[in-house]
């Protein structure tokens, strides 16, 4: 009996000794503290987050006040009203306060969640991942795979983020965040799909490039070629009409060019005619009185020349008597008055050409 009621004694004194510090810290509330912690929790229940930061700041703001509960109802507080940088912070203030406090784990499931939604996503990742690592077992560990995997997302390293994605859905497909890393997954694959489109786009785009360029220079090239060919034929023809202006003007003869060869038929006399027409040989000529050794010079046959122009063949018979002469200077006149005449009409033809070309290149 004496030892029953020594252990009860001992034990009613150690939990009068354990609960004293908890009456000893609600005691040194005052009243206006107790008022707005009271305040705070009911705001805290009806989900006023607004009116719940602003009393349960004032109730942590007195050093003396600080409980794991109340920093922890106003770290969810500021979470719910979108105030994650100074939810971070008082992340951070509340694990160097209470390591051991049983919020202690959601507390660090959130402030790596919480600087991933402050684009630090480095940090980010690192806190979860100790956090990973010290509560392998915990409910939140597949939602902190996510939020490791959405760091590695926005920061464009899509294949860590993909691994992290398909862990999630494959390991833990009862977690809530599964859905959004499927969705993820399919992103992940379409912007792969997307690059690859992009790079042939790339290397398609570079070679018509270069084939256009190569294209428009060479039309360059051969546009100059055409000028300058125009150029020399346009020259080369008001030269050749200079030339046969002055030779107008001075009544001379055209200069040799290189003409088809006239034909000249010899025809016989018209006395080997009658005698090749009465079936008698012709009489050979006399021979001239004087001649050395008695021989007589032939006489000058009648030659028929044929000379092809730019105007219906002339046949010319030439005779003793210097009559064919003029012939030939006419013909030569009226084939040189041709010439001049279509000459003059090709190099109007060649300025006409000149002027387009030149008016095309000009517009554009």
């Amino acid at each position: 009996m004496l030892k029953r009621f020594a252990a009860l004694a001992f034990f009613s004194f150690f939990s009068i000794f354990c609960l004293f510090p908890q009456t000893a810290s609600k005691s040194k509330l005052s009243a206006a503290d107790s008022a707005n912690l009271k305040q705070g929790a009911d705001a805290y229940k009806k989900e006023d987050w607004t009116s719940a930061i602003f009393f349960l700041r004032k109730v942590v703001s007195v050093p003396g006040n600080v409980s794991d509960e109340n920093l922890f109802m106003l770290i969810k507080s500021e979470i719910y009203a979108g105030e994650y940088r100074q939810a971070q912070n008082d992340c951070e203030k509340f694990l160097e306060q209470f390591t051991s406090s049983p919020y202690t784990e959601y507390v660090r499931y959130q402030n790596g969640r919480l600087l991933h939604l402050l684009a630090r996503n480095e940090d980010a990742v690192l806190s979860l991942s100790d956090f990973c690592h010290q509560n392998p077992d915990s409910e939140l560990y597949p939602l902190a795979l996510y939020w490791i995997a959405e760091s590695f997302y926005d920061e464009y390293n899509f294949e860590s983020a993909r691994g992290l994605y398909e862990r999630v859905v494959n390991d833990f497909p009862g977690c809530e965040k599964a859905p959004q890393a499927q969705y993820k997954l399919d992103l992940i694959e379409r912007r792969s799909r997307e690059e690859k489109l992009l790079y042939l786009l790339k290397v398609i785009g570079e070679e018509n490039l270069s084939t256009r360029e190569e294209y428009e220079r060479q039309l360059r090239v051969y546009a100059l070629e055409d000028e300058s060919g125009v150029r020399h034929l346009l020259l080369d023809s008001q030269a050749r009409i200079a030339e046969l202006e002055a030779l107008l003007e001075q009544g001379g003869a055209l200069p040799a060019e290189p003409e088809p060869e006239p034909s000249a038929v010899t025809e016989p006399s018209e006395s080997a005619e009658s005698g090749e027409n009465s079936g008698e040989p012709a009489a050979s000529p006399e021979p001239e009185k004087g001649a050395p050794g008695g021989v007589s010079k032939p006489e000058k046959p009648n030659v028929q020349i044929i000379q092809s122009v730019n105007e219906p063949s002339i046949r010319v018979k030439q005779n003793p008597g210097g009559q064919g002469t003029s012939a030939v200077k006419n013909t030569n006149a009226s084939s040189k008055d041709t010439e001049l005449h279509t000459l003059k009409r090709k190099a109007r033809q060649l300025q006409y050409l000149l002027e387009e070309q030149q008016t095309e290149d000009g517009a554009k």
